[in-house]
């Protein structure tokens, strides 16, 4: 798999729990009845209900949308959505539509989302509600899923295409390969059609557009001056680094390349994209860099501080600052390293992580114009 490198250097799971997905498919069934009279304690309760499925049973507005996974029926306009990754909620923030149940590729440790803004890395700034905490896009909670009873499942071929039957018997699923190129203006112009909101997708690219003609303009005279850069990924120094792209690649080397970049390779490699497994520090002062952007991560999301973006970084700009090999880089001694998280490149290559990146990158290089 193309990205298969970075679920395991984030230490995401494999699906595990076969035998359970086996007995969910029996039991299913079970578990909506079960779900609908939990959630209908009073008459009140049950008459929403029941008026939501005679909705459903009665809608003519149905569409056929093509997707990664296959080809899903939608009918009505969703209410109640389900996000199994990061870049479905972000696509689906970007039209400014909630999520009532979410998986992240980390396994957080909220059963509920209740203070998103301090739960959900990057994106739970954008999230006005309490999603319930479904596991992780590898290893979602079926059950938990279901007793939301969603109207639509939003996931990826990568994580969830073995349990596609299950969910599409949940709600109508649609399933999207993960990319880090704008890929996602596909994506986001099929979700926008479940919803009508065709126009809102149009109007979130061309922003996008627009964003990325503005961070070329004000970062033109850094280019010239400083154009070579070594984007680099890592966890932990002593195990090496990734060269993006030659042994890897993220949303954020490609963000780098269009707004005039050059990135650095190692001799002969260039190409190379996406190879898997790191690189000694030792072949770092062979390469030529102006500048050093670092993607740190920390794959230990079980206690988060109360910054998760800040714990994202903390440790590998400590070892980076520690290790001699990289104070002995020019780009060091010269002060132009920069960090930025490795989970804002990699688990959101869309429009809003683009969007915070750009950002970053100019407040970030902005005293090099002085």
């Amino acid at each position: 798999m193309k990205y298969g490198f970075w679920r395991n250097l984030v230490g995401w799971y494999w699906r595990i729990g076969k035998l359970r997905r086996a007995i969910a498919l029996a039991m299913l069934g079970l578990l909506t009845v079960l779900a609908v009279a939990c959630n209908s304690n009073n008459g009140a309760d049950a008459v929403r209900q029941r008026d939501l499925q005679q909705h459903k049973a009665s809608s003519t507005n149905c569409q056929s949308l093509q997707h990664d996974g296959g080809e899903t029926k939608v009918c009505g306009q969703p209410q109640k959505i389900v996000a199994l990754s990061p870049n479905m909620l972000e696509i689906l923030l970007a039209l400014n539509i909630q999520a009532v149940g979410y998986a992240d590729y980390f396994s957080l440790p909220s059963s509920k989302f209740d203070r998103p803004s301090q739960q959900i890395p990057f994106l739970g700034k954008r999230v006005t509600n309490q999603p319930a905490n479904l596991g992780t896009a590898d290893n979602p909670s079926l059950e938990a899923i279901a007793q939301l009873q969603p109207d639509l499942i939003l996931g990826e071929t990568y994580s969830n295409q073995d349990e596609y039957a299950l969910l599409s018997q949940i709600a109508p699923t649609l399933l999207f390969a993960y990319t880090v190129d704008d890929q996602w203006q596909k994506q986001i112009r099929v979700i926008a059609k479940a919803f009508g909101k065709s126009e809102q997708a149009e109007k979130v690219i061309a922003q996008h557009t627009e964003r990325l003609e503005r961070a070329q303009k004000v970062l033109q005279p850094i280019v010239s001056k400083y154009p070579r850069v070594l984007l680099l990924g890592s966890e932990r120094l002593d195990q090496g680094v990734q060269i993006d792209p030659y042994n890897h690649k993220s949303y954020c080397s490609a963000l780098l390349k269009e707004v005039g970049f050059q990135l650095v390779f190692p001799a002969n490699s260039e190409g190379k994209e996406a190879q898997g497994g790191n690189v000694s520090l030792e072949i770092l002062p062979q390469l030529a860099a102006d500048l050093i952007v670092i993607q740190a991560y920390n794959s230990g999301f079980s206690k988060p501080g109360k910054d998760l973006v800040s714990d994202q970084i903390a440790s590998v700009k400590q070892q980076w600052n520690n290790n001699a090999i990289a104070q002995s880089l020019p780009a060091k001694k010269s002060g132009r390293v920069y960090f930025t998280s490795a989970y804002l490149c990699r688990a959101m290559p869309g429009p809003i992580g683009a969007e915070i990146f750009l950002s970053q990158l100019q407040q970030q290089l902005s005293p090099d114009t002085k």
